[in-house]
């Protein structure tokens, strides 16, 4: 008999926890690949932006949310960054918020996730363009679903660097070796904690409200682990898995269960059980 399987993931969450994402799930075209195209909207405009829009540029995306403090701890080093590269369009991709509260929740809507997106640049002093996801992260689902990932596109449309965690100093690397492409992906948990400051996540949780912010306290144990589980994840394997796990919403792992379990409603018997993904 199958044992119980863990239900979709729902997107827009209204709290955060650890097993809201799949920390050794990297989905999205890696180093080497093409990119993936992408409708977006302008936040300031409100008019539709795709990917292709920026073909035959440099382009660097970095996803991100107001209560995102992985995020924001980046914005005066990127912002250095993009002074020092004109040739490169800089974008950032508003996503799901990465720790909702009660001040700001999860997005119910698209003028929501909209009105969040409008307090970066306020709040955070955020340089970049802002393109805003839809309200069920198409483009996040596409690109890895973490809450701050990097990407850097080259002009032909094929992926020069990406790594799950957006850090300073490996997308300045990135951009000033531009003949050969970066495929270590993984930013380990030394390189997180020396880059943000207690002050910046306070702040980015109070974004979010009390509820965020007790969220945040109360996973911070079980997040030190899953960091340090993907560190060695990460250097067993030298990749991390692209599939989705069972917990991610419209996985195939969901599809292929939900067919065998409908297979063994038709035939009286069970069908073959699905294999463990890295990390359940």
């Amino acid at each position: 008999m199958n044992a119980p399987q863990k239900p979709p993931m729902v997107y827009n969450k209204a709290h955060f926890t650890v097993k809201h994402y799949d920390w050794d799930v990297f989905a999205g075209p890696s180093a080497g690949e093409p990119y993936i195209d992408a409708a977006l909207t302008d936040l300031e405009t409100g008019e539709p932006v795709r990917l292709s829009n920026f073909s035959g540029k440099w382009v660097v995306i970095e996803t991100g949310s107001s209560t995102c403090s992985m995020y924001t701890k980046n914005i005066p080093d990127m912002k250095a960054i993009q002074d020092d590269h004109p040739d490169v369009v800089f974008l950032l991709i508003y996503v799901r918020e990465a720790h909702p509260g009660e001040r700001l929740g999860p997005h119910r809507n698209f003028d929501e996730k909209v009105g969040a997106a409008r307090l970066v640049k306020p709040r955070y002093n955020e340089h970049r363009r802002i393109l805003v996801d839809d309200v069920e992260g198409s483009f996040h689902k596409q690109y890895g679903m973490m809450p701050n990932i990097l990407y850097v596109i080259r002009p032909d449309g094929t992926i020069h660097y990406r790594c799950n965690w957006a850090t300073a100093d490996d997308l300045r690397t990135a951009l000033e070796q531009r003949d050969t492409f970066h495929t270590y992906e993984n930013a380990d948990v030394k390189k997180l904690k020396a880059a943000r400051g207690l002050y910046t996540t306070v702040r980015t949780m109070w974004t979010g409200g009390f509820v965020a912010l007790y969220d945040f306290v109360k996973a911070s144990p079980g997040m030190a682990q899953r960091h340090l589980k993907v560190d060695k994840f990460y250097r067993e394997n030298g990749a991390f898995n692209k599939k989705p796990g069972l917990f991610s919403e419209g996985s195939e792992a969901i599809a292929e269960f939900e067919n065998s379990m409908k297979a063994e409603d038709q035939h009286g018997k069970p069908a073959p059980q699905q294999a463990q993904q890295p990390g359940e």
